[in-house]
């Protein structure tokens, strides 16, 4: 029977590691659920590669992956260690899976044409907040804080929350300098134009919890809301009380919640439970999977036959369906995105954002 070894490379010892080791667990666990299956053509491999962010470790990876003919590869998890993988994946014509990156950059590169990305685009994360205060919490006036720090991340939300209002009310924006740790004035204006929610759009853990601290010093009760970047425990722990009730919009669904025989069997082999991105990563492996399924599995397939099926295939994922068109991730309005909320010492999932429906 052939043997198709897809290669994996993320941050596995890093400042990413805890989301590296969570999508190389699940792309590990998807390769053993495929192998077990009755009847396949073909089993399946992985070759990992510790990155750790790093650039030069990443062409290393490159090098490795592309030398061995590896038929995909899932990865990596950082932008640095993308861009610097990606001109060698596509010299080789192999696909380059991105399972969490998403990466303006590597879009915009209209020379890496294996790319494929399995994650909704960041820049219309909005699509879930606006969800949220149009259907659940509607408000008719909202404040955005803007965090300067958070560059293309923060720009794109104020782009989208102002173009496109929550609940069709106004949107204001209230920045917030980089090189300022101190949120109280622009809270104080937010609150001061009688602000009835507010967004805050930085990537910072520490610099989430100042702004909520000081909307908990000012009184605000109003929904408050971020992105996933700042769901880390740094957050919990450093705005203390004033963290509770806050909900996030992020690409990535519950890893505890997508199916039990998944949870179950992730903690049989990882004695733990899932973490966010695991999912995900399972699915990639499917995605690669169902395209060399459909290329018969025959031994000689090559990376780029597999990188070409894979630029129009669809496939019912665990966490999503996948589809893509002409390379690009299809991703239908609000289906990629998903909402949490601060309960307690964790973060509760309350749903993909597209399934809320406004309150009578």
């Amino acid at each position: 029977m052939p043997v198709h070894t897809l290669g994996f490379q993320a941050d596995l010892s890093g400042a990413d590691e805890t989301d590296g080791v969570a999508q190389e667990r699940g792309a590990r666990l998807a390769v053993a659920h495929h192998n077990a299956r009755a009847g396949i053509a073909f089993r399946l491999a992985l070759d990992t590669f510790d990155d750790r962010g790093d650039a030069t470790r990443a062409r290393q990876a490159a090098e490795r992956f592309t030398k061995a003919a590896v038929r995909a590869v899932l990865g990596p998890d950082t932008p640095t260690a993308a861009r610097a993988a990606a001109p060698r994946y596509q010299t080789a014509r192999t696909a380059m899976v991105l399972v969490s990156l998403d990466d303006p950059r590597l879009d915009e590169d209209d020379t890496l044409r294996t790319l494929r990305s399995t994650r909704a685009p960041e820049q219309f994360l909005a699509l879930a907040l606006a969800a949220y205060l149009t259907s659940v919490r509607p408000v008719d006036r909202t404040a955005v804080i803007d965090d300067r720090a958070a560059g293309r991340v923060g720009s794109d939300l104020v782009r989208m929350l102002t173009q496109v209002p929550p609940n069709e009310g106004t949107t204001r924006v209230y920045p917030v300098p980089a090189g300022s740790d101190d949120f109280s004035p622009a809270v104080r204006a937010a609150l001061a134009d009688r602000a009835q929610a507010v967004v805050f759009t930085g990537t910072s853990a520490g610099r989430a919890a100042r702004c909520a601290r000081a909307l908990a010093e000012a009184g605000f009760a109003g929904p408050r809301l971020g992105t996933w970047h700042v769901m880390r425990p740094d957050f919990l722990r450093e705005a203390g009380t004033a963290a509770q009730g806050w909900v996030f919009g992020a690409p990535f669904t519950d890893p505890g919640s997508v199916s039990g025989a998944f949870r179950a069997a992730y903690r049989a082999a990882y004695g733990t439970a899932p973490g966010r991105w695991a999912p995900e990563a399972y699915d990639a492996v499917g995605l690669v999977a169902r395209a060399l399924e459909s290329l018969g599995g025959r031994a000689g397939v090559t990376a780029g036959a597999v990188a070409e099926r894979l630029s129009d295939l669809t496939y019912q994922g665990l966490a999503k369906s996948l589809r893509f068109t002409a390379g690009s991730i299809d991703t239908p309005r609000g289906e990629g995105y998903f909402l949490y909320r601060t309960e307690g010492d964790g973060f509760r999932f309350l749903g993909r954002s597209d399934r809320f429906t406004k309150r009578s």
